[in-house]
């Protein structure tokens, strides 16, 4: 059996990208043929196919035609110009691999791309190929999206986003509830996995160079902020909680943390953020707002990237997870949550903020984190949380900072846990029951 994981773009650190190479890893373990197909390939094997890439300029010229403003356009010429589009793409598909089923991630849910919806559906039905869509966002989730300008991307929108007779999966159960509720589609739920089985991050000869490298001394406290950095993840929570615990590291001074740190009067509190800047106003903001809370932001972009780069002595980003004291996760909107996974497998502490898909899906399950609890206020360009579960936050960081044993069976608690429900061992079972039950197939 062959099998294509399709989506606009891979080999990148985005959520979407980061989930395929996992289901290619454990549907290759099942001993099935697979493999990637997207219109950027990044640093992945695969099949490109160039007009779904997300730079492709005729795309975004037609996203903006289709959700922002016709301008001289009519909707025939749009009709016209989105055909030859889908036409486009259908005949650059056939140049790929032979396929016996297509998992479409995010091009039936997202509507970045109408025509490679279109195209990618009609490809499949003319060649007998099964469709499974794995959904990771919805368009209706996005202001962007919510006002199309003409009849035809409505019908568009209406019978392919998703199709109403494959196979849908989706990533927690709030979509679940979504899709239901929207399009009368029913789906299943497999969320985001990490292959707990890995050997352990550890730091290294290699990777104990990045303390030189951001000009960190071995006691000062490292917080990771391992995400990309956009404003939903709200990292300015993660500053206002650094500056507390700046404020009161004097209180230790002599004390040893958890993983041997020695507290002196020269010991200084850092915000590590290895993460890609897709946002660069919003970089400013942080900056400014570091600046305002005397909290030192280290920007690392420069030198990570999704594997070590020796000879460049660039690291990865499990090696910045490797020299972290505490994880900072504040997000206030995920559709599962990658690097939640990633801070429980790395054996370290997480600070969080209790976003909806963590709180009714994930914390259920029992984990133990430190929470600035799931509700937030976005003014002036920030979010924030009451001072109140800043300064409990603080104070349960230091309560595990310093205390060995309870530090450990933390996070020991939550590897295990995140073993049991997330693991590519978790995948493979609800892999097998999808394409047996759902799409009948023979595995």
């Amino acid at each position: 059996m062959e099998i294509g994981l399709v989506h606009y773009r891979v080999g990148e650190t985005d959520g979407v990208s980061l989930e395929m190479v996992k289901w290619k890893q454990v549907l290759r373990n099942m001993h099935l043929k697979t493999y990637l197909i997207a219109g950027d390939m990044g640093t992945s094997p695969g099949f490109k196919i160039p007009y779904i890439a997300y730079t492709d300029k005729r795309s975004n010229v037609l996203k903006q035609k289709a959700f922002v403003n016709l301008n001289s356009w009519d909707e025939a010429y749009f009709k016209k110009e989105i055909n030859k589009y889908v036409e486009d793409i259908y005949n650059q598909l056939y140049e790929m691999m032979d396929l016996d089923v297509m998992i479409v991630n995010n091009i039936f849910s997202l509507a970045h791309n109408p025509a490679a919806a279109v195209a990618v559906y009609r490809f499949c039905k003319d060649n007998g190929i099964k469709m499974i869509g794995h959904h990771h966002d919805f368009y209706w989730e996005r202001d962007f999206y919510k006002n199309p300008t003409n009849d035809y991307i409505k019908e568009i929108l209406e019978e392919y986003f998703p199709p109403r007779d494959i196979p849908n999966v989706v990533i927690n159960s709030l979509a679940q509830e979504e899709l239901k509720n929207k399009k009368g589609l029913d789906s299943v739920v497999i969320p985001n996995v990490f292959d707990f089985n890995q050997k352990q991050w550890e730091i290294d000869d290699y990777n104990i160079k990045i303390y030189d490298k951001l000009n960190i001394s071995q006691n000062d406290l490292i917080f990771l902020q391992a995400t990309r950095i956009v404003r939903r993840k709200a990292i300015e929570l993660a500053i206002d909680t650094v500056a507390e615990v700046k404020k009161d590291l004097k209180k230790y001074i002599e004390k040893t943390t958890f993983n041997g740190k020695k507290i002196t009067q020269d010991t200084n509190v850092f915000l590590v953020l290895p993460g890609l800047s897709e946002e660069s106003d919003y970089v400013e903001v942080l900056k400014e707002y570091a600046s305002q809370k005397d909290v030192e932001l280290k920007l690392a972009f420069s030198i990570s990237d999704d594997i070590r780069h020796e000879e460049e002595e660039i690291f990865s980003l499990w090696d910045f997870y490797a020299i972290a004291d505490f994880i900072t996760y504040p997000s206030i909107l995920e559709g599962f949550g990658n690097q939640f996974l990633e801070a429980i497998f790395s054996k370290k502490p997480v600070l969080m903020f209790e976003y909806p898909v963590y709180k009714k899906d994930i914390a259920p399950l029992g984990f133990e984190v430190v929470s600035l609890g799931s509700k937030a206020e976005y003014e002036r360009g920030r979010y924030r949380v009451n001072q109140n579960e800043i300064i409990k936050a603080k104070e349960e960081i230091f309560k595990i900072l310093f205390d060995t044993q309870r530090a450990s069976k933390i996070v020991q608690k939550n590897f295990e846990l995140g073993k049991k429900y997330f693991s590519y061992e978790t995948l493979g079972k609800k892999l097998k029951n999808l394409l047996v039950e759902k799409a009948h197939l023979g595995v």
